[in-house]
């Protein structure tokens, strides 16, 4: 693949800068308070299909500009609901539909790169479900207002947010905050153990994000980043099955260039210099070895 040019990528609804492993989108519709529209679903589509396959990009961040009101506003919501749905699915069914929340969300959440959310504004629905949720780690202003009101709009939750946020806070949390339609801090009790940093001024958010990316872009293995996060989300539901999994992940990442060079930084006592790259395809035998499910709809009519 042919080195992307993130100045030149026809992005409407956001920007990509790339510096030094670490790629920052931000979103740029601050007028519109960055509502989850058919633009930025494109954008965010086409930019972390990239991000997963530039070897460059080793960390991505997501922000809003500072003087954003808002991070993400939700859906568009100024049509009602019709306006999400397409002429295929009012003519095949409601089986065709596939909510553009979960596109994005699964986009994101199969980005083999580390993925940091830097939340510097307040988040409505799938600004909280689809450009959270899917992220590795996540920051937050302390008084930004998240808000969960599928159940209050008449709605089921989006984004595959009813598989992501059980994973992630429980079964008990996740309920409270789907079932009462919650808009909370991410101080709340609620939400304890999800943001790595809550900063007191959104002006502190992103700078405290891309230090910590800045910091992993030069500092992890971009291999060993893609088989720890596949161990986690991907692994099986008993110890022995992950055992197995696990120690073959230490076996074939052990022989490769990355973990020499990371055991001679140790004994020189120097930072590592890591040069492995998903693209060599050391990992292809063994990767997925999870079952692949195909989501999109197959027509059946003409």
């Amino acid at each position: 693949m042919a080195t992307p040019d993130y100045a030149q990528q026809g992005f409407t609804a956001m920007r990509v800068e790339l510096d030094a492993g670490v790629a920052v989108a931000t979103l740029t519709r601050s007028k519109e308070r960055n509502t989850f529209t058919g633009p930025l679903v494109k954008d965010l589509l086409h930019a972390f299909d990239l991000f997963d396959r530039d070897d460059r990009v080793r960390v991505v961040v997501l922000t809003a500009e500072p003087n954003a009101p808002a991070f993400c506003s939700g859906a568009d919501l100024s049509q009602g609901w019709g306006s999400l749905f397409s002429p295929e699915v009012d003519k095949e069914g409601e089986h065709a539909h596939r909510d553009t929340g979960g596109v994005v969300s699964m986009t994101i959440f199969r980005c083999r790169k580390i993925t940091i959310a830097a939340v510097n504004g307040h988040a409505v629905g799938v600004g909280v479900t689809g450009l959270q949720l899917p992220f590795d780690i996540r920051f937050a202003w302390a008084e930004a207002k998240l808000a969960f009101p599928f159940v209050r709009r008449g709605i089921a939750p989006e984004a595959a947010s009813s598989y992501l946020l059980p994973k992630l806070l429980g079964h008990s949390r996740a309920l409270s905050l789907f079932l009462t339609g919650a808009t909370v801090s991410p101080d709340s009790p609620l939400l304890a153990g999800l943001y790595h940093s809550i900063l007191p001024t959104r002006e502190e958010v992103f700078p405290a994000a891309l230090a910590l990316a800045k910091d992993l872009a030069a500092n992890t293995s971009q291999t060993a980043v893609a088989v720890t996060k596949a161990l986690v989300w991907r692994g099986y539901d008993n110890i022995e099955e992950q055992h197995i999994l696990d120690s073959r992940g230490i076996r074939i990442l052990g022989k490769a260039g990355d973990a020499a060079e990371g055991a001679r930084a140790f004994k020189e006592r120097r930072l590592p210099k890591f040069s492995d790259q998903l693209s060599d395809d050391a990992l292809t035998p063994w990767m997925p070895w999870w079952r692949e499910v195909n989501v999109h709809h197959r027509k059946a009519k003409l």
